[in-house]
């Protein structure tokens, strides 16, 4: 590869890790914007169950329609009348954040505070004009955190790539960050593209992709409270079935990559289309290399991933190529084909 070739490779990765770092920082902002709505309304709704609590008159009770270039949405709005220390207050606040909901939730709601129907009104010891009629959690707070769970994993995603480049960078790594175990007379290095935690976190998101549409449709994002709890323990479940699985494929070394100094031999793992592991002598093993590979993303967007290859040959004298892991950094890539090249005593470029 020419010397302008590499320029101008080193070119387009800072501009494409440039886009990256603005796209994080604009999809972290709108995500912190939300959560912090979202846990504020959370909070004082658990805050309402320490207040000194009434009992109220409901002076009005009737569905609200709200037009918006969304289409038509309903809101119960209920206003009452309470008493405290002798003082009269009004107050049309049902719970705090609440939202538009579907009809259905709404005329609910609004049937089951008839107007003067005696109720329960919680206020404020400090301020008895801050009151409201629900305290605690409800199913929508829920199905809002549901909600913002897969948003909150990409977030959490860029910030990890960042403080992993980061670290990387401070500390850098002989084998590009992967790691290595040394087991008597086998060295083991660990190939995989993730880890239990993240595998686990993936299966949980996309639980709760799937699952705020069905919850969406089927209750318009007002659920009940009890029918959110069984989809979190869902996803929950989910989640932690992910991590043990991915855990345990670690611990039996289903991702790793041994080179065995008495054999001088290495063994790839079944990762990246191989079915089997292939055991390879170390010296059939002509050189380890980086390959470039293209890759085209769910919006048909093309990107580079970089695969440490080692180039070998093979029975029937062909020579085979097979790739050990695809990483978006070529320096990282670069550090473990070299490493891996030292390690068993040949080239590597």
């Amino acid at each position: 590869m020419s010397a302008s070739s590499k320029g101008n490779g080193r070119i387009t990765r800072l501009t494409g890790t440039g886009c990256l770092v603005v796209f994080g920082l604009f999809w972290s902002a709108l995500t912190l914007v939300a959560d912090a709505a979202i846990g504020w309304n959370v909070l004082r709704q658990l805050h309402a169950l320490t207040f000194s609590t009434t009992i109220g008159t409901v002076t009005l009770s009737q569905v609200k329609k709200v037009d918006d270039e969304d289409g038509a949405t309903y809101r119960p709005q209920i206003a009452y009348s309470y008493s405290v220390d002798g003082r009269e207050y009004a107050s049309d606040r049902y719970r705090y954040g609440e939202w538009s909901a579907a009809k259905a939730r709404a005329d609910e709601i609004v049937a089951s505070h008839p107007v003067q129907s005696r109720i329960t009104v919680y206020y404020r010891a400090s301020n008895p004009s801050d009151a409201v009629l629900r305290a605690g959690l409800e199913g929508m707070d829920l199905f809002l955190g549901m909600f913002m769970l897969p948003f909150n994993a990409v977030m959490a995603a860029f910030w990890a790539a960042g403080g992993g480049a980061a670290f990387r960078m401070l500390v850098p790594s002989p084998t590009g960050g992967a790691k290595v175990r040394e087991d008597g007379y086998c060295v083991r290095v660990d190939l995989s593209s993730t880890s239990p935690v993240v595998s686990g976190a993936a299966i949980s998101c996309a639980l709760a992709f799937v699952m705020t549409f069905i919850i969406g449709f089927g209750f318009g994002g007002s659920p009940p409270r009890f029918v959110m709890l069984v989809v979190w323990a869902v996803i929950l479940a989910g989640g932690t079935w992910g991590y043990l699985y991915h855990r345990a494929k670690s611990a039996r070394g289903d991702f790793d990559l041994m080179l065995d100094t008495l054999s001088q031999s290495i063994t790839l793992p079944p990762t990246l289309g191989r079915t089997l592991v292939v055991k390879v002598p170390a010296s059939k093993i002509t050189s380890v290399v980086v390959e470039e590979v293209a890759k085209r993303g769910s919006k048909g967007t093309e990107y580079q991933v970089y695969a440490p290859t080692v180039v070998f040959t093979d029975e029937d004298g062909s020579i085979r190529r097979e790739r050990l892991v695809e990483w978006p950094d070529a320096k990282q890539a670069e550090t473990l084909a070299g490493w891996l090249g030292h390690r068993i005593g040949i080239r590597s470029t």
